[in-house]
């Protein structure tokens, strides 16, 4: 008991004795608290939204036996996995595969809902799966019996919160809600319980569950049997089950039991745990994330410890002269090696805890800004669960190892060398100063070129020219026309401002055309992409006319109907028929295919009368598809684009709004610019751009700190051979490039060796990119100049205060 008494108490007064020494170096305490307070608080906030991230469908019970079905098509090869596969495959796989315990086809949409007959309708988000779901996902009830599937009825389940927010005070539990569908009559679904809120940290999020049983008719597969229905669809494997081998066997199955001369499609298994980051399906899968910026973030949390832990031992290993007496009459009165680096190791993790307290009360208040930037809450955060504790001990093993070779070092020379001011100044330590500086400058030059590059290949992309005009472009979500759509366009052409108006199948961004098709070229099977809407969409758009001659719009002549098909020919080769519907292509269409103007091709279902322009049908993430534009007439479903002219947008939107409720009283008003859903497409590009800057000024925020705490400690420790200088004749410009020079040095060595990383690293990131830059030359050498000026400029804070003392001052005798 005496012992721990004493070892107590020791510690007790190692931790006294460093916060007087603390206290007593106020600016060489400040400095160290400030880089340690902003480094381990924007550690902790990156770290938070790296775990977070990783979270995402980590708590489902059966998660790790959860997997989503993949269709890929065996006919196009190098084509992209669907996330959906047909309707059948998982009550198939369940006959007939024991591996498979069960099954569930989900997809979440937004869907418009009428709680009661008075009320107006609400937007919420869908979660559409069939009774299996309650099977494979666990998900607390609070009302009722959901799980209890009651027929007659698509069964809605909603959340605690839709039930706090339009069913306060209110029984719910057998209630019916109408829902309305942006096509076909409305439908009427019945509350059958209440459950929690689903998880935030899941792809699968919603505000209700709508169940439904589906018939045996839509237990079929193309191939075995009729039907071509896909849907999104998960299957619940048991225990033990090898799913590399799961996945052969499958496949194996589907083969066997394929009716028709070419297979079609190979299917995969994505686990659970990878949807969220590893899918690239962003036109099925709302909320998804990207594995590669989870990387990109937990390197940059690394990067700005290691800067914070840098600047520490940089500072320390500067003092050393100072401290080297204190350690002297340490030894002088009797303490050992031992005692003495846990004297310095209490001060070094009494620097740790206060910067880390800072970073805890700073925490909360910069994190409601970073979850408003994310736009969703953080599940995961620095209070919840055990990462506190993570976060603690990280940090004290970090203070600890950081700690270490300052306090080892201090602890070596004998008093008998101190006393005499022969306190030897060792390379291997300067070396090591040198290093750190040159290993922060390296870190800050990398990310700085780094933003830069991030920002040239966004704004390249977002100013790239798309082969198409898509300002002053207004579409209408997609919607039932029926019979009135054409009436309706007419009426919007009438409106004044407007000067165009086409009801399409497509719009930007929406994908790359309304339908697809494989197509045999020289051997290949091609996807060749149709783009469906009136006569007027290339008119609309703004499609350049290459070769030939557009649509004919004043007669329509030239457009398809819906319900019948205009005359044709046979083809000699596949003695078929071809409809001899005028069609334009893309000018990479037209030469990949062999296009020929007024000739008819099976390969395109129609008659080439055009060539236009390539244009970007979707992001420039992906590459141009080959793409052919019929024109339909008579669409009685799709979106509509309105072409106004400038600085008109706000009188036609009142007006075909106005219009819309006239003609379509029961439906909601749902728009969008075009140029808008373009910008969309890029959000994570911008948001990346904008976290780089970010991360870039904290990291060079917090290299400066550190430089200007070395540059300090130097010109203190030289304070007399600059008094001697000035004695002698030097100016105060030669005083300032003798401070200066060494460093600079160290920043351009920093420079070259941060070049070839950042070349490498950030050609490495835009291989992700279809179209992208060449990494420029100027990223390099405004890195370059910005890293050496903010250098300067640090330096120039201590060292133009240093060449202005007045010799008598700095030569005085201590």
């Amino acid at each position: 008991m005496t012992c721990l008494f004493n070892i107590t108490s020791m510690i007790k007064n190692y931790f006294k004795i460093a916060w007087r020494s603390l206290a007593k170096q106020k600016a060489y305490s400040l400095i160290n608290v400030i880089g340690l307070s902003v480094g381990l608080t924007a550690c902790l906030i990156v770290s938070t939204v790296v775990v977070d991230e990783l979270s995402y469908d980590k708590q489902w019970s059966k998660g790790n036996r959860i997997y989503r079905v993949l269709s890929v098509s065996n006919v196009i090869k190098g084509e992209a996995p669907q996330p959906a596969t047909f309707s059948g495959l998982g009550p198939s796989l369940k006959r007939d595969l024991p591996e498979t315990e069960d099954y569930c086809r989900i997809s979440v949409i937004h869907s418009r809902l009428k709680l009661t007959a008075d009320e107006e309708e609400i937007n919420l988000k869908v979660l559409r799966a069939e009774p299996t779901f309650w099977n494979m996902f666990d998900v607390k009830a609070l009302q009722g019996n959901p799980e209890k599937f009651i027929k007659g009825y698509t069964n809605i389940v909603i959340t605690e919160k839709v039930r706090k927010q339009y069913f306060k005070d209110k029984e719910v539990i057998g209630k019916v809600i109408v829902n309305v569908p942006e096509f076909g009559d409305p439908q009427k679904y019945l509350v059958t319980g209440v459950i929690e809120n689903l998880p935030q940290n899941s792809h699968l999020q919603a505000d209700v569950i709508a169940l439904n049983e589906y018939r045996a008719q839509d237990n079929r597969i193309p191939g075995i049997n009729e039907g071509y229905t896909f849907e999104p669809q998960y299957v619940l494997l048991k225990h033990g089950t090898n799913i590399e081998a799961f996945t052969k066997k499958v496949n194996q199955w589907y083969a066997a039991n394929y009716k028709g001369k070419v297979l079609d499609y190979l299917f995969r298994f994505q686990p659970l745990k990878d949807i969220y980051l590893r899918s690239d399906f962003p036109a099925v899968q709302e909320v998804h994330g990207n594995i590669r910026n989870v990387y990109i973030f937990a390197v940059i949390a690394a990067l700005l410890l290691i800067i914070a832990c840098i600047n520490f031992v940089n500072l320390t290993i500067s003092r050393v002269f100072t401290r080297a007496r204190e350690t002297g009459v340490r030894k002088v009165l009797g303490a050992g090696t031992a005692q003495i680096i846990a004297r310095f190791l209490a001060e070094s993790i009494l620097f740790f805890a206060l910067s880390f307290a800072i970073a805890v009360i700073l925490y909360p208040i910069l994190i409601k800004y970073v979850e408003v930037y994310l736009g969703h809450p953080l599940v995961i955060n620095l209070f919840n669960g055990a990462f506190l504790f993570i976060a603690i001990a990280g940090v004290a093993m970090v203070s600890l190892l950081t700690g270490l070779y300052p306090a080892w070092y201090l602890s070596k020379p004998k008093p008998t060398v101190i006393f005499r001011d022969k306190l030897p100044t060792s390379g291997g330590l300067n070396l090591l100063k040198r290093s750190l500086i040159v290993g922060q400058f390296t870190i800050s030059a990398t990310i700085i070129i780094a933003t830069l590059v991030v920002r040239y290949q966004v704004n390249f992309m977002s100013q790239r020219d798309l082969g198409f005009d898509k300002s002053n472009l207004v579409n209408i979500d997609f919607t039932d026309w029926g019979k009135t759509g054409e009436g309706f366009k007419n009426a919007v052409k009438q409106i004044p401002g407007v000067t165009g108006a086409s009801i399409t199948n497509w719009y930007p961004s929406s994908g790359s055309g309304s339908m697809s098709r494989g197509v045999k070229l020289d051997k290949k099977n091609v996807t060749l992409y149709f783009i469906q809407g009136d006569a007027d969409l290339p008119y609309i758009m703004g499609f350049r006319l290459q070769k030939g001659r557009l649509f004919d719009r004043t007669s329509n002549a030239d457009a398809l109907s819906q319900d019948s098909l205009m005359g044709g020919v046979i083809d000699p080769e596949t003695k078929r028929l071809i409809n001899s519907q005028p069609i334009l292509a893309t000018a990479y269409t037209a030469k990949l295919m062999g296009l020929k103007i007024n000739a008819l091709a099976g390969k395109f279902e129609g008659m080439p009368v055009g060539v236009v322009s390539d244009f970007y049908s979707e992001s420039l993430h992906n590459k141009i598809k080959p793409t052919v534009i019929q024109a339909i007439k008579d669409q009685r479903y799709g979106a509509m684009l309105i072409k106004t002219i400038p600085g008109s947008g706000k009188h036609v939107l009142e007006a075909v709004n106005k219009l819309y409720k006239s003609y379509y009283p029961a439906r909601p008003f749902k728009y969008n610019w075009v140029s808008d859903l373009i910008d969309r497409q890029y959000r994570a590009d911008f948001k990346l751009q904008q976290l780089f800057t970010c991360f870039s000024l904290l990291i060079i925020f917090l290299a400066c700190i550190g430089l200007f705490g070395v540059v300090a400690f130097a010109t203190e420790q030289r304070v007399k051979e600059i008094g001697i200088r000035k004695v002698l004749g030097a100016s105060v410009q030669d005083i300032v490039t003798l401070i200066s020079v060494d460093f600079i040095k160290l920043v351009l060595v920093a420079f070259l060796i941060a070049s070839p990383i950042t070349w490498y690293a950030m050609n490495a990131w835009l291989q992700n990119y279809a179209y992208r830059v060449s990494i420029p030359v100027w990223a390099f050498g405004l890195g370059g100049a910005s890293i050496v000026v903010l250098a300067l400029i640090t330096i120039s804070f201590k060292s133009v205060r240093a060449a202005f003392t007045n010799p008598a001052e700095s030569l005085r005798a201590d």
